[in-house]
């Protein structure tokens, strides 16, 4: 996404942009004291601040950032010049989706009130929200009492639908699933393998595309693929040679690999988390499935897929046809000219 928002910037007429990236290495590069390593937000904000300080000696007219923990790194700056956030999650969204896998207790609880906070009071100081997802812009209104004016459309994960036009599939025997993820157990691997073997193995195959070092090792069910440190246009290919894209996310806000398959036209069942319900309408480019659906239920969905080439097909159309409609570069490219040229008009 660092990628897209630049270039997108880039294209804005008359604008010179300054950018501050954060990277692994910038850990290592502004060692943080105890007191900010004692949470992850606190880390990045710290090293954020440590690395734009000299940057910010300069005058700027507005600002742009990426991410909640970096709005509160920056209030100061927002304070003086009109400002914008892009973000994908807010304190309570992600509360509620750690406390929905169980973890919970006092640290969870403090944690949150502390985040939650600091949130709050840098948020009066931005004058525009950029959400990647509807349970971000509905948290920012519902938990945090934003304006729904102060929140430009939706934004979700853009992609170039150009490389991922895809000639039409042949669906023949047997389906072709297809995961991809780094956080292979996050994202729901032990119930993926489970589904399979237990109900999928007659009927499908799986290719799991993941660098998780979890998997090294590990031995896979007959028919289960893995991939790992593979090419971009390898990645690709895969995607072109798949039938369905399956998702069983515990922990997730605006997953681009969703993002990526729909552009590829494959369909895509997932947990009903975050903002999945954004890009996979159910029936139509997919299925959307409710956390604590069993495997049966996964099972019942996939089989109906496997057996009707005629919907398959269906649903590839509807999820290329969505990610023309929404996800193309040009549609984000004009969201942020738009949110640029409201904080022009502040200055």
């Amino acid at each position: 996404m660092v990628q897209k928002i630049r270039n997108a910037l880039d294209k804005v007429p008359n604008l010179q942009p300054e950018y501050v990236f954060l990277g692994v290495e910038e850990y290592t590069n502004y060692p943080a004291p105890w007191w900010a390593r004692a949470s992850n937000p606190w880390h990045s904000q710290y090293v954020a601040r440590q690395k734009a300080a000299p940057i910010l000696q300069q005058p700027f007219d507005i600002l742009l950032v990426n991410a909640w923990e970096l709005m509160v790194s920056f209030r100061d700056v927002a304070r003086r010049i009109p400002s914008a956030c892009m973000m994908d999650f807010v304190p309570a969204t992600i509360n509620a989706q750690l406390v929905q896998q169980g973890f919970g207790g006092w640290k969870r609880m403090l944690s949150h009130a502390v985040h939650d906070r600091a949130f709050r009071s840098a948020a009066r100081y931005f004058e525009c929200f950029v959400p990647m997802g509807s349970d971000c812009a509905g948290s920012l209104q519902h938990d945090y009492g934003i304006d729904p004016g102060r929140c430009s459309p939706l934004t979700l994960a853009p992609q170039d639908l150009d490389v991922s036009r895809t000639k039409g599939r042949v669906y023949s025997p047997p389906v072709r699933l297809l995961f991809v993820g780094k956080d292979f157990f996050r994202k729901g691997g032990e119930f993926l393998l489970r589904l399979y073997s237990q109900h999928l193995a007659d009927v499908c195959v799986l290719t799991i595309v993941s660098s998780d070092p979890g998997l090294d090792g590990r031995q896979l069910p007959q028919g289960v693929e893995r991939l790992h440190h593979i090419s971009l246009e390898r990645l690709r290919e895969i995607y072109r040679e798949s039938h369905v894209f399956v998702f069983p996310t515990q922990q997730d806000f605006m997953p681009q690999v969703i993002a990526e398959a729909l552009s590829f036209g494959l369909p895509c069942i997932a947990n009903d988390v975050g903002g999945v319900r954004d890009m996979v309408h159910d029936g139509e480019t997919g299925f959307l499935m409710s956390r604590d659906a069993p495997p049966e239920r996964w099972a019942e969905r996939l089989h109906q897929l496997a057996s009707t080439p005629g919907e398959l097909t269906r649903m590839s159309q509807q999820a290329r046809l969505f990610a023309e409609d929404k996800l193309s570069f040009q549609r984000f490219d004009d969201l942020i000219r738009k949110v640029v040229e409201r904080l022009r008009a502040k200055t």
